[in-house]
């Protein structure tokens, strides 16, 4: 997927995947999401067309602002719909599918994750009725108004998969009232229900009841939205150094690959200026870097979105992040991605951010780091990795 579709759909996710849930934003297409728009408490307060990040500095965010249709983001028409994440696949019944594609039934997806944004809770596919009205109507991008828009539908049914815990809040996570169950994952974790509205169009009603799911092995989860399909990783990750380079950092420096010979292990946090758990977690790498440098410790940034699909360079983003590296006070280094992407190794990055650490001698070690944490969690992250790396 490319960067520029990465930008708008991890901007429309984030009330799913933001940093309340688990501290990273996973890419997932914007039909994929029950929860478009992007809660303030998540991506940061807006202020003279700026965000707020969470220290209170203002940082450039107008993809934020503005309003869109969230009839124009609902789930598409389509003969037949297989999530191989869900081991779910299905058909839709004729009539139903008519009235979706005239606008007067919306399907709508929605997924949470865990904590450790390792597996999903729940995800689940809802179909609800649509007025005129609704269907052209638009809201903010930013706040809660993606979420009352969804809430103000009249729901009819939902099919959905549910770990042991979601099970017992059916009725509050569906929104419906009655639920059967129809089968469960291979390895027990989960099991699928077919939920209806009882205050739902009878008509309506039944049409969904009509559709008929087929389940299969669950594929191995990707921290990709649980709806979209699972990338070819057989080509991504197998870098073991990061090789020869010369790039521009955004303080306008030249740096290579020599930019870890100073540090016995360098942190390496690939990031992009529009995810906002990487925004608010700089100043605690920060943090980091000034406490652990004197034990040969050092942070490097990799600002990944300032390069375009094209591979050229993208100014404004550039930009975007000399002013996102001057309010979070960063004093180490923001990359701009080489022509080489670090041998390899920042190619295939589906969820921001992500760590991974490198010796002086620019090997890669240690274990991949997915999601932001806290100053706490990120020493006792690097006093282990710190320690193998001694051995």
């Amino acid at each position: 997927m490319k960067l520029r579709m990465k930008k708008i759909t991890a901007l429309m996710a984030a009330a799913v995947l933001g940093a309340s849930t688990f501290g990273s934003v996973s890419v997932m297409a914007a039909e994929s999401t029950e929860a478009m728009a992007v809660p303030a408490d998540e991506a940061g307060m807006v202020a003279d067309g700026d965000a707020v990040a969470a220290d209170g500095d203002a940082i450039p965010s107008d993809l934020v602002a503005g309003t869109f249709k969230p009839s124009e983001t609902t789930v598409p028409v389509q003969d037949s719909y297989e999530y191989p994440f869900l081991g779910l696949n299905f058909t839709i019944p004729e009539e139903l599918q008519k009235q979706m594609k005239d606008q007067t039934v919306a399907m709508i997806s929605n997924e949470e994750w865990n904590d450790n944004a390792d597996a999903i809770k729940y995800a689940y596919l809802s179909w609800s009725e649509m007025t005129e009205e609704q269907k052209n109507a638009e809201v903010d991008k930013l706040g809660t108004a993606y979420q009352d828009w969804c809430n103000s539908l009249a729901k009819i049914g939902v099919l959905g998969i549910y770990d042991e815990e979601s099970q017992k809040k059916l009725d509050e996570i569906t929104g419906c009232t009655e639920h059967k169950e129809l089968g469960s994952s291979s390895d027990g974790k989960y099991k699928y229900y077919l939920s209806t509205n009882k205050d739902a169009d009878e008509t309506l009603r039944k049409e969904v009841e009509e559709i008929a799911p087929t389940f299969t092995e669950m594929t191995p989860f990707q921290q990709l939205s649980a709806f979209d399909q699972p990338q070819d990783t057989s080509n991504t990750g197998d870098s073991t150094t990061v090789g020869k380079f010369e790039t521009k950092g955004i303080d306008g420096k030249d740096y290579t690959e020599k930019v870890f010979s100073d540090y016995d292990l360098t942190l390496v946090n690939v990031f992009t200026t529009w995810c906002s758990p990487c925004v608010n977690e700089i100043p605690e790498l920060e943090k980091l870097y000034e406490e652990m440098k004197e034990k040969g410790v050092g942070v490097v940034g990799v600002v990944l979105d300032t390069v375009g699909d094209d591979g050229k360079q993208d100014d404004a983003t550039v930009k975007k992040a000399g002013v996102l590296q001057e309010k979070t006070k960063a004093s180490y280094p923001f990359l701009i991605p080489d022509s080489t992407m670090m041998n390899g190794r920042l190619n295939g990055i589906s969820a921001f951010p992500e760590t991974f650490f490198v010796d002086k001698e620019g090997n890669i070690v240690g274990e991949t780091y997915t999601g932001s944490h806290s100053l706490e969690e990120w020493k006792e992250i690097v006093e282990k990795e710190l320690q193998n790396v001694s051995k």
